[in-house]
């Protein structure tokens, strides 16, 4: 099997409800879960999973008091506790979209061909399906595989610009894992952001930034130190592009998926409109009981439908990333609509109104002719 390693952050009634959401899916995958909850909502999540999970006594070790200010020290600290030779990292924000079995069947596969890395969200980003046959893999029902050495770098590079040898949502060997870890356990030294925002007006963008930072850490962790671009007490320093991987983790056995596995909720990373909530499958309800409070409003519109009509809607702003779910206000001034999706039908009569998730695709009917009001709510 695998270990899980689970080392979030929860600092929101959000964010606990969408670790709800998320852990319960992967939760069955092992029975080697080492949990490290940081954040003002971190004793909700340990009651959470106590109260959901019977079996947690057994399947779950909980870490408390390790390094909350470097997650690489607490990840190592925990990893000690690792009982199997593979290591899934957790994260809250991307949600298995396959069934509990399809997962460990990947991770089954993976074991026997003995890959030592994959990715397992941000489908075709990075290492796509149709960009693989120039590495000429081995292929197998799960997988395209191959070896990376130094020497398929600079066709890489070219080739797969944004592919990452060592991303965080990934599944790994425990000794590539390690390795990761080791290179990233020194004395940190975080970057000013004026210092890279400079560095950016400079032409030190992606992937200048990394390679330089990279160059430049190879004098200095002679020193057993290291600059980075991410604050040590988040795991992003951990990711290492073409452009920053050093070479003691290569030569390595990739895979590649050949179906999407998990999405990111709100995060396209690069490829548009392949967050969940721009595909509008996040949040999983089409009526909204978020209160609006904190929020700001649009000016609103009134539109009137013939019986009969029906508009389909769906909104969100055009961003890489949207932290929160826009909300539309649905007010019904004369007449009768229906307002459905997939799985939803609610009817507003006359005077009566709701509010629905605006990224989730939904129709507005007119049952009879219908005037009706609508206003947009987006979280600054």
């Amino acid at each position: 099997m695998v270990t899980a390693i689970c080392n979030v952050f929860i600092d929101s009634e959000f964010k606990l409800e969408l670790f709800k959401e998320t852990f319960q899916r992967v939760y069955g995958v092992s029975d080697n879960w080492l949990v490290y909850i940081r954040g003002k909502y971190s004793e909700d999540v340990v009651k959470y999973i106590q109260e959901a999970f019977p079996d947690y006594e057994k399947n779950c070790i909980f870490f408390s008091g390790l390094y909350s200010n470097n997650w690489v020290r607490s990840t190592t600290e925990m990893l000690k506790s690792s009982r199997y030779e593979y290591v899934y990292t957790f994260l809250e924000d991307h949600i298995l979209m396959k069934p509990l079995g399809h997962f460990k069947n990947v991770i089954q596969e993976m074991s026997k061909l003995k890959i030592e890395y994959f990715g397992y969200s941000f489908f075709n980003i990075g290492l796509s399906v149709q960009s693989s046959e120039g590495l000429y893999p081995d292929y197998s029902k799960y997988f395209f595989s191959f070896y990376l050495s130094q020497g398929d770098m600079e066709y890489l590079k070219k080739n797969n610009h944004h592919f990452y040898p060592h991303s965080l949502t990934s599944v790994c060997s425990k000794r590539h894992f390690r390795n990761v870890l080791e290179i990233e356990n020194m004395r940190l030294i975080h970057v000013p952001f004026l210092v890279q925002a400079l560095m950016e007006n400079v032409f030190f963008f992606y992937p200048r930034n990394r390679a330089f930072w990279f160059n430049v850490n190879k004098f200095v962790s002679r020193l057993g130190m290291r600059f980075v671009i991410y604050l040590p007490e988040t795991p992003f320093n951990l990711e290492k592009s073409l452009f920053d991987c050093d070479t003691q983790l290569l030569p390595l056995m990739i895979g590649g998926l050949r179906e999407e596995l998990f999405a990111n909720w709100d995060d396209d990373n690069i490829l548009s409109n392949s967050s969940l909530m721009k595909r509008g499958l996040y949040p999983l309800t089409l009526k909204s009981t978020v209160s609006v409070s904190g929020y700001e409003s649009t000016m609103g519109r009134e539109y009137q439908l013939l019986k009969g009509m029906i508009e389909t809607k769906q909104f969100y702003p055009e961003m890489s990333r949207i932290s929160h779910v826009p909300i539309k206000q649905i007010l019904v001034k004369n007449g009768t609509a229906k307002i459905y999706s997939d799985k939803e039908v609610y009817t507003l009569n006359k005077g009566e109104g709701m509010c629905v998730h605006a990224n989730v695709p939904h129709q507005i009917e007119a049952l009879e002719d219908i005037t009706y009001f609508t206003k947009i709510y987006l979280k600054p």
